[in-house]
């Protein structure tokens, strides 16, 4: 059985899930809800390929660089392009993800911030002691070494998908397909969603950070048979990712009406937010976007860091 499928390929799924699903993941039923059914139906059918290939070239594009072997996509780019423009894609492959490592940093800082000050005041000092401490346990975890880190991203994986599969089995008690059926209208405002949703969704499920890091791993261990290792765990990683978020967004937009989703996007808040404006929602809701929104952007932190490998 081990040869079929192993541990460690396992743990690279998860890994994997773990970078591409993230608190932004929370905000695709917002963009996609107010965007109507026809958006949502041709973003679910174009969700899977859109994943799969773009990540696929950009493994391929570092496995077939003749590099030395953990360079890397720097040493591929280097490769491709020479040194000089290859430094200037560089730097500005570093200047992208560090952006994005901030802003997940920043983020989960005020969410725990938020629910701190719910029991004790929240000061600039106590703001910057609870910041310079999220930093300290993230770099903590990544500096115990790749595999240390890829286990913590998997184990972080598991409440995320229990959460979206629990709020997705929870709401189907509550879906009117007519939320639907009344969106699905073809108008010249259909393909405007359309060109700005696609584009929402695809960063959604994102993970170019961690790719680099997955191809080395794979072309360390496997050697000239790493491309087939690397489309084997992909292919895996990406049904779990397509099939349990579209579950997700799907059960949402079946139970949330259209006001709602709405006034969600106006307020700039998440589908867990919507859920709970809703008259007679569960008081849990609100706490567990917060607990859901930390752990999501743990792990994305942890797994856009891989920029660094």
């Amino acid at each position: 059985m081990s040869k079929i499928w192993s541990k460690e390929e396992t743990l690279w799924s998860f890994a994997l899930y773990g970078t591409a699903v993230g608190a932004g993941t929370l905000f695709l039923p917002i963009q996609l809800g107010s965007a109507g059914a026809i958006v949502l139906f041709i973003t679910a059918l174009v969700a899977w390929p859109l994943t799969y290939w773009p990540h696929k070239a950009l493994s391929q594009f570092i496995l077939s660089a003749n590099i030395a072997p953990g360079a890397g996509i720097t040493g591929a780019v280097n490769h491709y392009y020479g040194k000089k423009i290859g430094s200037l894609i560089t730097g500005l492959y570093f200047l992208a993800f560090f952006v994005v490592v901030l802003i997940y940093a920043v983020a989960i800082t005020n969410s725990l911030a938020e629910q701190l000050s719910r029991h004790v005041p929240i000061t600039s000092q106590v703001r910057a002691l609870l910041s310079l401490g999220v930093v300290l346990v993230l770099n903590l975890i990544f500096l115990m070494g790749r595999h240390v880190t890829i286990k913590v991203m998997g184990f972080l994986v598991f409440p995320l998908i229990a959460c979206f599969l629990f709020l997705s089995i929870y709401l189907m008690g509550s879906w009117q397909p007519a939320y639907l059926t009344s969106q699905m209208q073809l108008t010249p405002h259909t393909f405007h969603q359309i060109w700005i949703s696609i584009p929402v969704m695809v960063f959604a499920f994102s993970h170019t950070p961690i790719i680099s890091t997955f191809a080395i791993d794979q072309q360390e261990k496997y050697g000239e048979q790493a491309m087939g290792k690397c489309k084997k765990i992909m292919k895996v990683a990406y049904t779990l990712i397509c099939a349990s978020v579209l579950f997700f967004v799907f059960s949402c937009l079946l139970s949330i009406p259209a006001g709602y989703i709405e006034t969600a996007r106006h307020q700039g808040v998440t589908i867990l937010s919507a859920l709970s404006m809703m008259p007679g929602s569960p008081a849990w809701l609100a706490i567990t976007g917060i607990i859901v929104a930390v752990v999501a952007m743990s792990k994305s932190f942890l797994g856009t860091y891989f920029w660094r490998d």
